[in-house]
């Protein structure tokens, strides 16, 4: 049976990483810093200035940073202008401070009408991006409100993309497209020790252009209560100090887990010895106790492509690889729906591979002698359609589900954007 299953497709997962914004309020980061947020954030977009006048303060400096540590920044330009002549001004100024930088792309930050009575704010919200676009040939995009949108421009013209504030929980229907999402003020980050704004897409899209391999970050899959023990000589993450040798033979707990991609690892530990803070350690760095490495998907196990959808009859352990001894995400009750990709049989079971937003996850279907043992044959689905109006958590809510589950059974994640129309799994 096992001959059956041939061939290995390539690991690509889509980066789910944040978008940070900055600006002087966040101060002059460090080389340090910048390098912790190049495997923290998928890109960061600097303010440039504040209407032609007020130059940010620590532009020059982060830019430069950014720049020499390799990570991928756009910027963006606090609108000021107080008629379209005006606009025209404030964006070559904001071009001509920034593109010795090489950004990825110019944002306009539009979310307070300036214009004086008798000119139109939208007209000059246009000619700004008109006029950058005579100058660069990179992406110009807008930011802005739902309100300011609605009654102050005429839609996106000019622009390339719509990157939208609105501090919520759960995806905002505002009645127009946009395709970076201003969700948070409060989002902490790791590597400047703070809280800061944060964005994601809710689209294809991506500003930056960068998608993450998983296959070549092999290392992971940890979570908070593992025990852990640290490689010798390895240095903390970040940092050039070096770990004691005596934490090789100690036994460390997992306290905090956040997904980078930066060496061999696809995660970032922060371990305690007891209530005492070790520090922070890639997971490349750490074996788990009682193992010589971490536990991993099998690298010479020979895959299928399998595009199913299971439903479970028995509450199932999802896992971070094909293998009864790999960290359990979470468990699956008895009726989840799994759509998969790939199937494999290894270690005495038929496993299947679940695409996640944040990478795969695996579970076995039952032991390889008798393959669909925990999954139910023939299951006839509910459908529920979209309508207009409706959210991930509007339509959970309505059919007793949780928002994380009805997006799993749909193989989608609570970020992914639904459209009126689309038929949705419920049971």
């Amino acid at each position: 049976m096992a001959a059956l299953f041939f061939g290995l497709n390539a690991n690509a997962a889509t980066d789910n990483r944040p978008v940070y914004d900055f600006s002087e309020w966040q101060g002059n980061i460090s080389a340090a810093q910048a390098r912790l947020l190049k495997g923290e954030a998928k890109g960061i977009i600097l303010r440039v200035q504040y209407g032609s006048n007020y130059r940010d303060k620590v532009f020059d400096h982060n830019a430069a940073v950014l720049k020499a540590a390799g990570v991928k920044f756009g910027v963006y330009a606090f609108g000021q202008y107080v008629n379209a002549a005006d606009a025209k001004v404030e964006a070559t100024d904001f071009y001509n401070r920034a593109k010795k930088y090489n950004p990825l792309f110019y944002a306009n930050d539009a979310e307070i009408v300036t214009t004086y009575a008798g000119s139109s704010y939208s007209s000059a919200t246009k000619a700004f991006a008109t006029k950058l676009h005579s100058l660069t040939t990179k992406p110009v995009y807008l930011y802005t409100g739902k309100d300011v949108y609605n009654y102050h421009l005429d839609g996106r013209k000019g622009y390339n993309g719509v990157w939208l504030a609105y501090y919520q929980n759960t995806q905002p229907n505002v009645g127009f497209k946009y395709e970076l999402w201003q969700h948070t003020d409060r989002m902490y980050s790791t590597a400047l020790n703070m809280s800061v704004d944060a964005s994601k897409f809710v689209t294809s899209d991506n500003w930056f252009g960068n998608t993450i391999d998983t296959s070549k970050y092999p290392n992971g899959g940890y979570k908070v209560g593992d025990k852990v023990r640290l490689k010798a000589g390895i240095t903390y993450y970040g940092t050039t100090t070096k770990a004691d040798g005596s934490l090789a033979k100690t036994d460390l707990t997992v306290k905090v887990v956040k997904t980078v991609y930066t060496g061999t690892s696809s995660q970032v530990l922060t371990v305690y010895n007891g209530s005492k803070v070790i520090g922070q350690v890639r997971a490349q760095d750490v074996t788990k106790v009682g193992s010589s490495t971490p536990f991993q998907p099998s690298t010479t196990a020979k895959w299928v492509k399998e595009k199913k959808t299971y439903t479970l009859k028995t509450a199932v352990k999802l896992r971070t690889g094909a293998s009864t001894s790999s960290s359990v995400i979470t468990i699956l009750p008895a009726g989840t729906t799994v759509k998969t990709d790939q199937a494999i049989i290894q270690g005495g079971y038929r496993w299947v591979r679940q695409p996640r937003s944040s990478g795969y996850g695996y579970l076995a279907t039952g032991p390889a002698g008798n393959s669909l043992e925990y999954v139910k044959n023939g299951v006839s689905h509910t459908y529920y359609t979209v309508i207009s109006g409706d959210s991930w958590w509007k339509i959970a809510h309505r059919n007793n589900l949780s928002m994380y589950t009805l997006a799993a059974q749909n193989g989608k994640s609570i970020y992914s954007t639904i459209y009126p129309g689309n038929k949705m799994i419920i049971k």
